[in-house]
């Protein structure tokens, strides 16, 4: 009993009292800010966590293709999707040594139109396999690059082509 009167010194006493306010007053805070009080622009988008979000907590217009993925969207709008077309390239897989380069081909996108995104596949997965794909770097076809671990496959590369508003890139 002596042991628990020295804990309650004066010192002891405001500290735990305090601490019980700064609690209270976080819990608080916590419990009565909403959106409405927040003031706008005074968050930095870098506070946001990722996917907190929904479309309709976003302003229209406010957002460009550089915002959404990048600039792979440059130029594309809405109309435009509807235009998509698919250009296909299949070629010959040599036989790939180990460690020797791999077969690079490019499906190419129809003039005026620029690659939205594409794939590849190879025609043995089991034995064969593709090592990277991505745009071009004018954005005019898809690239990949497949390796052959056996004679007389081949790889198919697919672009997903669309008419842009502006080339930009």
């Amino acid at each position: 009993m002596a042991r628990i009167r020295r804990m309650f010194t004066f010192s002891n006493v405001i500290a735990v009292i305090a601490l019980f306010l700064a609690l209270g007053g976080s819990v608080y805070a916590a419990a009565k800010i909403n959106g409405k009080q927040i003031k706008p622009k005074s968050i930095p988008g870098n506070r946001i966590k990722p996917a907190t979000l929904t479309g309709k907590q976003v302003k229209a217009q406010s957002l460009t293709g550089k915002q959404i993925v990048g600039s792979s969207l440059t130029g594309v709008n809405a109309s435009s999707l509807a235009s998509v077309q698919y250009a296909v390239a299949t070629v010959p897989l040599p036989e790939t040594p180990l460690g020797g380069p791999g077969t690079t081909a490019t499906a190419t996108c129809p003039p005026g139109t620029k690659v939205i995104g594409g794939g590849a596949t190879v025609s043995n997965e089991a034995e064969d396999f593709i090592n990277d794909g991505a745009p071009s770097s004018d954005r005019t076809g898809w690239t990949a690059t497949g390796f052959a671990l056996t004679e007389g496959t081949s790889m198919t590369i697919t672009a997903i082509c669309t008419v842009v508003a502006a080339s930009t890139g």
